[in-house]
């Protein structure tokens, strides 16, 4: 009780000589510390009207409690700065290829929306690499190419918002394959023996 002394207020005794600097900046001391932290699994969110806690839980068809999954997100709370958290992604393949960065650690704030991609290398034909990238920034639309698919391509698998997870794919390792987006006819005309169609494709 003794760190409590300094901050009580004494009765009938006028405001103003109750109030001094030391004592304000030892009720905020109090304040802090008593200031709800998440743990692992458990969301903080603070709004103008309350604080709220809940159970942090991947987003799939309604279901609370699903087994791991490749490709989830794992996240906890640094332990250094309670406005950042840590986020890592259980190992996965995309197409049988385990990403290069695939144990990295990523900081996220805990405020704002934070895209997990999995940013896909191509030499216009087959996936030659996969490198994960956590940020802010929303993905890029990938540009159908024609009789192949783009040299990068950026494949959304989780999402971060204030301390809780979503997960937007399906269970297990990730499958992309190449799909036709469009056909038109060939430009410029298509010579004998060539194609008389352009085919435009996307790595879905």
């Amino acid at each position: 009780m003794a760190q409590f002394d300094s901050i009580r207020f004494q009765p009938s005794r006028p405001l103003l000589k109750e109030v001094s600097a030391d004592r304000l900046n030892a009720i905020l001391s109090e304040i802090k510390k008593n200031r709800p932290r998440g743990e692992r699994g458990i969301t903080v969110r603070q709004a103008g009207d309350a604080t709220y806690i809940g159970l942090a839980a991947s987003l799939k068809g309604g279901n609370a409690a699903t087994p791991p999954q490749p490709w989830d997100l794992i996240a906890t709370q640094d332990p250094d700065n309670e406005n950042q958290y840590k986020l890592k992604v259980r190992p996965g393949t995309l197409n049988g290829i385990l990403p290069s960065n695939w144990d990295e650690e990523f900081t996220c704030a805990d405020t704002g929306l934070f895209y997990a991609k999995a940013v896909i290398a191509t030499d216009g034909e087959a996936i030659s690499a996969v490198t994960i990238e956590i940020d802010s920034t929303a993905p890029t639309a990938q540009t159908p190419a024609k009789f192949g698919i783009a040299t990068s391509v950026e494949y959304v698998f989780g999402l971060f918002s204030e301390g809780a997870i979503y997960r937007p794919i399906g269970d297990g390792h990730i499958t992309l394959s190449t799909r036709t987006w469009l056909v038109t006819t060939a430009s410029p005309a298509a010579q004998p023996g060539e194609s008389p169609y352009d085919f435009y494709f996307l790595l879905l």
